[in-house]
């Protein structure tokens, strides 16, 4: 059954630049004279003309209305595979004493949107996927983690996985933090005490949210850098070199480096925006991956106080 509506203030005047696709709509545009202000030696350089923005955000509890809001943010994490997130998005609000969406604090009187529906800027929950194996969703969101890791991991991997996940003995939840691409990883730090306080509190009344483990796929990406000899000649370096996995929600590194057990598949067929691969930084280009860990519910608390010592402001 839905929770009545909460409603909790936080990270007031924290810096973002709104959501994906925005055109800055609103905003005065530059004068010519302060686009084309300052130095000499700053002349054919690329210009930056992006603003940042004062904006308080609040976590609610998550309503109906929310429904299109948080199915995008998934679509962001799902892309095109066959999870079905309509269905995954019901379940979501359902059962929404269970974390919380942001939203931005006060939205001004002259504000374009005249339908009544707030813009979402994130979301975070968790969803018990022992109990609730009968959705057709969450089977799906199984099978694809369980066929990319045989995919894409070693044997031993494949089959830990799967003894966990396949076992009802072990209660995992599936943990999902997602929000605009382009805030702050300091939001993350009061979404997930907001969780927290709703977990302790759903254990306290008996309810289904105390695991053994929870599951979390992150969106992560590569750098990858071409290494080859001059033009003609013959090199014994590889032609691309694979660094380490970055992650697009800093704040989940913490969760990787606690992980019982961890793997990364490509996503790039899958990209159409965002972390496509098509980036550049120099000479290295981007990779877009998924990385899926499974955490020890008992290692919560070390990445918690991880979050609070290297997030707080």
């Amino acid at each position: 059954m839905a929770a009545a509506p909460k409603k909790r203030a936080f990270a007031e005047d924290m810096k973002g630049k709104g959501g994906p696709g925005e055109d800055g709509d609103g905003q005065e545009e530059d004068s010519e004279e302060e686009m084309y202000s300052g130095s000499e030696e700053s002349e054919g350089s690329d210009m930056d003309v992006a603003q940042e923005v004062q904006v308080d955000f609040e976590a609610r509890t998550a309503c109906d209305s929310d429904f299109h809001g948080i199915k995008r943010l998934l679509g962001q994490l799902f892309l095109k595979s066959h999870v079905n997130l309509s269905e995954l998005t019901d379940i979501i609000l359902s059962q929404n004493y269970i974390g919380c969406v942001i939203k931005q604090g006060e939205i001004p009187e002259d504000s374009d949107s005249d339908d009544g529906e707030e813009e979402i800027f994130g979301f975070i929950t968790v969803v018990n996927i022992t109990d609730r194996k009968d959705k057709p969703c969450l089977q799906a969101l199984k099978d694809l983690v369980l066929e990319r890791c045989k995919d894409c991991a070693p044997k031993s991997t494949y089959e830990e996985l799967n003894s966990i996940l396949e076992n009802d003995r072990h209660r995992v939840g599936f943990l999902m933090c997602e929000r605009f691409i382009n805030l702050p990883p300091q939001l993350a730090l009061p979404m997930y005490e907001s969780l927290n306080k709703d977990l302790q509190q759903a254990q306290i009344m008996e309810m289904q949210y105390a695991f053994d483990y929870i599951l979390l796929i992150s969106k992560t990406y590569t750098e990858v850098k071409t290494a080859g000899g001059r033009k003609g000649k013959k090199s014994s370096q590889p032609q691309e070199q694979r660094e380490e996995i970055l992650f697009s929600n800093a704040e989940e590194e913490f969760f990787h480096q606690e992980a019982h057990t961890s793997f990364s598949y490509p996503v790039i067929e899958e990209s159409d925006s965002g972390f496509s691969g098509k980036w550049k930084f120099g000479d290295s280009a981007t990779k877009p991956f998924r990385t899926v860990m499974l955490v020890p519910n008992s290692r919560m608390v070390e990445i918690n106080k991880k979050m609070e010592e290297y997030l707080s402001v």
